[in-house]
């Protein structure tokens, strides 16, 4: 008998039973997969996010840095730098791996969950090697499509966007254009973006949308991807379902709670779920050692999903009407240092929201006065004042 089973070790699950084992509870991890494993991911996220959620270190993590992000629409192409270590991409694999080691807990991997039995007084796990384990309290962490949530009849009316991305080789030309920059491609399909992400050897190149059609990712991401140079092959492609939160739904029973992926987590404008994942597992060992798990569903939509209850309206007005926020939006300086806040975790999509609408005065003020100096010949004071008013994190 565990004092708490975890099922899947990715993030959200190496989060929960990393805080619950620290507290002394007996943990059991099962791992359906053997890590490291290769997940789909862009692997962008904030180091200063996960150095103030864990007392250990990420340097040994291999990282690669981004000193700009660059938003396409169209023919209009803006680029804003950032300041260094603001966001690291990183390779999925490597990260849940090294999460996992962090883990005071009886790990085993290679065990698919088959089954779950939730009775009064405990929890029944079945592998599909036809063990049995049981605990105190289970947590859910094993992904869009759970088994954990579909034995327990939790999460029925899910939502899940569609995403396909690949890790292609490039050559040197087109990998120098990439490095050290993150590029968001907007306008090629309803709902949805594609991406180029540079990784130490190779290009994460992906595209993802609400109900797309058919084959409709393959042929947008295949006809983008050409036009930068970037050639693949299908057979190179992940797909993956991405769990979208549309509105309050059933996480939690009496000695089960779901986290990450597995309860519907991932941000409804952006589909990023990293953060949250962890987020959520930390909530859930938190509701297990306050012996107050019933108080977790309420804990975890003030936390994360009221928010996205937000993000899910902006987002259905970004994509109805996404011209004019890209036009007014991407060059402000001002509106990227809410992205990296965002992925600190220091800032609400809404207030990301709001941060770039009420600094849309300060920002044109500023561009015509720094375009004024510049037609009197004085580039070097135009400079000056461009660095003292914009955010010193993101300094375009």
């Amino acid at each position: 008998m565990y004092d708490v089973i975890v099922v899947g070790g990715g993030p959200a699950g190496s989060s929960a039973a990393y805080f619950l084992g620290g507290a002394g509870k007996s943990v059991l991890v099962l791992e359906k997969e053997h890590l490291p494993r290769y997940k789909t991911c862009g692997g962008g996220l904030s180091v200063r996010f996960l150095r103030e959620q864990f007392p250990f270190s990420f340097e040994s993590l291999a990282k690669t840095s981004v000193n700009a992000v660059t938003y396409v629409n169209g023919s209009q192409e803006t680029t804003i730098p950032l300041a260094p270590g603001a966001i690291d991409l990183v390779m999925r694999d490597e990260l849940d791996d090294y999460l996992l080691q962090q883990v005071h807990a009886s790990v085993i991997q290679g065990t698919a969950v088959r089954r779950i039995c939730e009775l009064q007084d405990h929890v029944e796990v079945e592998t599909a090697d036809g063990q049995v384990y049981t605990s105190q309290f289970l947590v859910g962490a094993d992904g869009a499509n759970s088994v954990v949530a579909h034995s327990l009849g939790l999460r029925p009316r899910r939502t899940l966007a569609a995403a396909i991305e690949g890790e292609i080789p490039v050559s040197a030309d087109v990998m120098r254009r990439f490095t050290g920059r993150m590029v968001f491609i907007f306008g090629e399909i309803h709902y949805g973006y594609l991406w180029i992400f540079p990784k130490p050897d190779h290009l994460t190149i992906g595209i993802g949308a609400l109900h797309p059609k058919p084959g409709e990712l393959q042929k947008i991401l295949k006809r983008v991807m050409t036009r930068y140079g970037i050639d693949f092959d299908v057979s190179r492609l992940h797909g993956h379902p991405i769990p979208i939160f549309t509105h309050r739904e059933r996480v939690s029973s009496a000695r089960t709670l779901l986290v990450g992926d597995a309860a519907g987590l991932a941000d409804p404008l952006s589909g990023e779920g990293i953060r949250f994942a962890i987020k959520s597992g930390r909530l859930a060992a938190e509701a297990i050692l306050s012996n107050k798990p019933e108080q977790y569903t309420q804990n975890l939509y003030r936390s994360i999903g009221l928010n996205h209850r937000r993000t899910m309206l902006i987002s259905m007005s970004f994509y109805f009407i996404q011209n004019p926020y890209l036009i007014l939006g991407t060059p402000n300086p001002f509106s990227t240092q809410g992205v990296v806040d965002m992925l600190a975790d220091h800032r609400s999509t809404a207030g990301f929201i709001l941060r770039g609408l009420f600094t849309l005065p300060v920002f044109a003020v500023t561009e015509l006065t720094a375009c004024f100096l510049r037609y009197l010949g004085k580039a070097d004071l135009s400079k000056q004042l461009r660095a003292m008013i914009y955010p010193k994190d993101v300094n375009a």
